[in-house]
C-alpha cells in the first residue's frame, strides 16, 4: 500500500477534464460493503482524520418537524440516500476543481533582502512593519555582531585604551571625550553607531573607489574592519593599495601580515584574529570570483564561507 501511495503522490498532475471525468464515474459508482471498507482504509491513510474529506461531505438532512393533527398521521422519517454517491456533495467538488484551475495561488513573497542605501518611508498608521531592511541595516548588524553588546557605562576595553562607550565610541554625542563617569542608554548607543557609520561610509568609498561594485560579503567585511580602524589608509596602506589594484589574494596575505594579528592572543584580544581572518577570507573569495568571471580557474565553490548569524 505504501508503494501505491508514493506512486500516487509522484504522479503527474491531472487536467481539469480528467478530474471532472473521475467525478462523473464516482457519482455513478455503487461500492460493495467490502469495497467500502477498503476505500475507508485508503482514505484514512491518505487523509488522516478526514480533514480533506470533510470539505465534500453533504451534511445530514434535518428531520421533518412533526405537527399534531387530528386523525391518523404518518410517522416522520428521515429519507435515506438511495445510492452511496448521494452521500457526497458533487456540486461542491466540481466548484472546488473549477476554482483550483481558474484561480491559481499567488507566488510566495520574496525573502531576499534588498540592498538599498535609503530607508523606505513608513506610514505610521498602517500598523505594519517598519519598512524593509536596507544595506545600512546590514552594515549596522555586522558591526554589532563583531563589537558585541554596547558599553553603557564608560570603561577601558583594554589597559591603555581611552574610555569607550557604546560600540567603540570615544566621544559623546556632543563631541566631548568620554570620561569614566559617562553613561548612555542602548538607544543613544544606536544613535552614535549610525552617526559613526554615516561618516565612515563616506571615508570608505573614498578610500576604495570600487567599493560599490564589490559583493555584499566583501562590502560588509571592509566596513566592519574600517569601522574598527584596521582597513583605513593609515593603518593598512599596502592592503588598501592591493585591493584597489584588484589583487585580492595578495591583499588577504598582506592584511594578516600584521603585528596586531600576531600578538592578539597574547594581549587578550583573541577575537581580533577571528575578525581579521573573516576579512581575509572575503578577499580570497573575491579573487576566486574574479578568476571565474574572467575565464581563469573556476573555483569549485566560489562562496564557501558559512555566514554567521548577525
Amino acid at each position: 500500500m505504501s508503494s501505491k501511495k508514493n506512486s500516487m503522490i509522484g504522479a503527474a498532475p491531472m487536467s481539469r477534464e480528467e478530474l471532472m471525468s473521475l467525478v462523473k464515474q464516482a457519482k455513478a459508482f455503487t461500492a460493495s460493503p467490502e469495497q467500502q471498507k477498503i476505500a475507508s482504509r485508503i482514505d484514512e491513510e491518505l487523509d488522516p482524520g478526514g480533514i480533506m474529506r470533510s470539505r465534500f461531505k453533504r451534511p445530514a438532512p434535518s428531520p421533518t418537524p412533526v405537527t399534531k393533527s387530528k386523525g391518523l398521521t404518518a410517522t416522520s422519517q428521515v429519507q435515506e440516500p438511495k445510492k452511496e454517491s448521494d452521500m457526497f456533495d458533487f456540486s461542491g467538488i466540481k466548484e472546488y476543481i473549477t476554482n483550483m484551475f481558474s484561480s491559481p495561488s499567488p507566488p510566495p513573497p520574496s525573502v531576499s533582502v534588498p540592498l538599498k542605501s535609503e530607508v523606505q518611508e513608513v506610514k505610521e498608521d498602517d500598523g505594519g512593519p517598519a519598512g524593509e531592511p536596507t544595506r545600512d541595516d546590514a552594515f549596522i548588524n555586522i558591526i554589532k555582531y563583531y563589537e558585541g553588546k554596547p558599553i553603557l557605562r564608560a570603561r577601558k576595553p583594554v589597559k591603555g585604551d581611552p574610555y569607550t562607550i557604546g560600540y567603540g565610541r570615544t566621544r559623546d554625542l556632543k563631541g566631548n571625550p568620554i570620561t569614566k563617569d559617562t553613561k548612555i542608554t542602548e538607544e543613544e548607543a544606536d544613535q552614535m553607531l549610525r552617526e559613526d557609520l554615516d561618516s565612515r561610509m563616506k571615508e570608505i568609498k573614498k578610500a576604495y573607489p570600487n567599493f560599490e561594485s564589490y559583493p555584499v560579503d566583501l562590502q560588509l567585511q571592509i566596513t566592519q574592519s574600517y569601522y574598527r580602524g584596521t582597513l583605513t589608509p593609515k593603518h593598512s596602506p599596502k592592503t588598501r593599495r592591493l585591493i584597489n589594484q584588484g589583487k585580492f589574494k595578495e591583499a588577504a596575505t598582506e592584511f594578516l601580515d600584521n603585528e596586531e594579528y600576531r600578538t592578539a592572543k597574547k594581549k587578550g584580544r583573541a577575537g581580533i584574529r577571528d575578525r581579521m581572518e573573516d576579512v581575509a577570507a572575503a578577499l580570497r573569495r573575491m579573487e576566486n570570483t574574479k578568476k571565474s568571471s574572467t575565464g581563469g580557474r573556476v573555483a569549485s565553490n566560489p562562496n564557501p564561507y558559512e555566514p554567521r548569524a548577525i
